[in-house]
C-alpha cells in the first residue's frame, strides 16, 4: 500500500491514515481540495468526519 499524496484521486475510496509511520485508522475519504492541501476523511460508527490538512505530517495510505 503506497502512500498517496493526491488526495483529490482518492475520493470516495477507503484508506489508511498514518502519522510517523504509524497505522492511526481507516477511513473513506469524503472529499479533497484541488491543491491536495486538505482532506475531508469520514470514519465508521459514531466518529464522524474529520478535516485533516498536509501540515499536520499524516500519511493517506490507499488501501487497493
Amino acid at each position: 500500500m503506497p502512500e498517496v499524496n493526491d488526495w483529490r484521486m482518492l475520493v470516495g475510496r477507503t484508506v489508511e491514515l498514518r502519522l510517523d509511520g504509524r497505522y492511526v485508522r481507516t477511513a473513506e475519504v469524503e472529499d479533497a481540495t484541488a491543491d491536495d492541501s486538505i482532506i475531508w476523511l469520514r470514519f465508521d460508527g459514531n466518529d464522524g468526519r474529520k478535516l485533516i490538512s498536509n501540515t499536520e505530517g499524516y500519511e493517506i495510505w490507499s488501501i487497493p
